[in-house]
């Protein structure tokens, strides 16, 4: 019997000591992970493009091309994005990036950009808290059809770990003039908050 209640006692100790040297570890394994967050933003894109007509273009032309169509032409933007199709509006946020005519056979500029947020108060409820954020958006924008997607790559700040896609239209504005070409956007943006250390 008391060789039994020393097996005993030992294996307690024993399985009270495996304890304490495990608690450690599994704290290095707990995760306190944020959940993945759904947002939708509707704002409008307003470019200037770098046309002779134009006063205030927000691009410049960096290569130039004598090839057909205008292949290896490329251009820096710096195009801005209010809530609504008045080019007068309140900037909310910058895309600022680069297009290049890749296409031989046909039109089709491919995109490249980053997208800032600014901190515009009252005017847009949710952008405050994405000041200083980002998107890396990429894709192809084609003439015909005026419509089409871009891909959300990644971001930074409110947007860390980024994914989803922009849906674009061209619309006209009663606001706008001939030289402001508007792209209506649909944001879809899938995005994993940072937890604060």
């Amino acid at each position: 019997m008391a060789t039994a209640s020393r097996s005993l006692l030992f294996l307690f100790l024993c399985l009270a000591i495996v304890l304490a040297m495990a608690s450690p570890a599994d704290k290095i394994y707990q995760c306190d992970c944020p959940q993945e967050i759904e947002i939708r933003l509707h704002l409008y894109l307003h470019q200037f493009p770098a046309w002779p007509n134009v006063s205030n273009p927000n691009e410049v032309g960096v290569i130039g091309s004598a090839q057909p169509i205008g292949f290896g032409t490329m251009y820096v933007h710096d195009w801005f994005l209010t809530i609504g199709p008045n080019p007068n509006g309140n900037i909310v946020a910058r895309a600022q990036g680069f297009h290049l005519q890749a296409g031989q056979t046909a039109t089709s500029w491919y995109t490249s950009q980053i997208i800032v947020f600014q901190n515009v108060s009252r005017y847009f409820f949710a952008c405050n808290s994405f000041a200083g954020s980002t998107l890396e958006v990429l894709g192809i924008t084609l003439p015909q059809p005026s419509s089409g997607q871009w891909s959300i790559m990644g971001g930074t700040g409110a947007f860390t770990n980024a994914h989803g896609n922009i849906k674009y239209k061209d619309v006209q504005s009663t606001m706008s003039s001939i030289t402001d070409v508007v792209k209506e956007l649909d944001i879809h943006i899938f995005y994993t908050p940072e937890i604060s250390t």
